[in-house]
């Protein structure tokens, strides 16, 4: 990514390669990912995962050691300051001053953005309004809700109008109603501006977002939209099929393992189907369990090769499984990959 490049329009951020070290540690290891300008992302990862040395170097706060980033347009190695200027960051506590009133803190905040004092009110009130607490600007801070709060901190963001907004964990110690009211302003948010929204919720996460980035092991292991991320969880795609086959006939272990030789036949079952997993039922049966990979949906397959087989079948279909399941499959695999790496730098350092 070069001076020469031009950058679409529609694009809010712009990661190639980002490094970060912190000692030995790599907290987050040749990311590539590009944003939109407008609309919500949702961040994931286990803790630990460098989602919150991502967010950092987004919003300018520390610089990546190598590779290329742009927000805005603006290049976070050239102009930091710049890509400060166009980042609104929340994070999980709102950080306000409680014997503050509302206004007080907000007229604070503008100070720090350098926002010409003919144009504090405004961009103040306007602020208020779109966060629902003018009523509250002459209360002081410290005896808001915990819900308030965190819009007296949203509205603090969005001084200045950013480009980027950030929030990490924003809906924290809220109760039920504050959080869903809390979600609405953030999906109205992605309507003009791009909103980075890290959560450990997956519901939440759903709920908001677009689309989804899962971090893990410092590596990015899946960005895509919100619809693809639930497609994993279909039978057809990684979520499995189940079979009820009669133990009585040779026993579904035995069936299946002999007839290995038949999934390797067929190239659209052999390339579809991995993991078989076997367990008795109270009836005498035999529940089959097995992934679905690529895409494809294997079941029509299967059924011709037991058919064939005459091996008695009780049912055959989907088992969908959770986006926490399908979260977890991702770390995992994204784990075993470090692990992998790992053995292999072992290696060529002993060389």
């Amino acid at each position: 990514m070069s001076d020469d490049v031009a950058v679409p329009a529609d694009i809010g951020v712009v990661a190639c390669n980002l490094t970060k070290r912190f000692g030995l540690a790599i907290a987050v290891r040749d990311a590539s990912f590009a944003l939109p300008s407008r609309g919500v992302c949702g961040l994931l990862g286990p803790n630990g995962a460098g989602k919150t040395t991502t967010i950092r170097m987004v919003a300018g706060v520390i610089a990546p050691d190598s590779g290329e980033l742009l927000v805005a347009g603006v290049s976070a190695e050239r102009d930091p300051a710049g890509v400060r200027a166009r980042v609104g960051y929340l994070p999980e506590s709102a950080p306000l001053y409680p014997e503050l009133t509302v206004r007080e803190y907000l007229v604070y905040r503008a100070g720090l953005l350098c926002i010409p004092r003919r144009a504090v009110r405004a961009a103040i009130d306007a602020a208020m309004a779109r966060c629902d607490v003018a009523r509250f600007s002459e209360r002081l801070c410290g005896a808001l809700s915990k819900g308030m709060q965190q819009r007296v901190g949203l509205a603090a963001t969005l001084l200045g109008d950013p480009r980027v907004v950030i929030l990490d964990e924003p809906s924290v110690g809220l109760d039920p109603g504050q959080t869903l009211a809390f979600r609405e302003l953030v999906r109205e948010l992605g309507e003009t501006k791009l909103v980075l929204f890290s959560s450990h919720l997956l519901a939440e996460v759903e709920s908001v977002c677009s689309e989804l980035m899962v971090i893990a092991q410092g590596r990015v292991v899946a960005h895509e939209p919100m619809e693809k991320f639930r497609a994993r969880g279909h039978g057809g795609g990684h979520g499995g099929v189940h079979g009820g086959v009669n133990g009585a006939s040779a026993g579904a272990g035995a069936y299946f393992a002999e007839t290995d030789r038949s999934f390797a036949q067929l190239a659209d079952v052999a390339s579809s189907c991995r993991e078989l997993r076997e367990s008795p039922t109270a009836d005498g049966w035999v529940r089959t369990e097995f992934n679905g990979i690529g895409g494809s949906d294997p079941r029509e397959s299967l059924a011709r090769i037991l058919v064939r087989e005459r091996v008695a079948m009780r049912a055959l279909g989907c088992v969908e499984r959770s986006l926490e399941q399908v979260f977890v499959s991702l770390i995992h695999e994204a784990s075993h990959e470090a692990s992998r790496d790992a053995s292999h730098d072992a290696r060529e350092l002993a060389r």
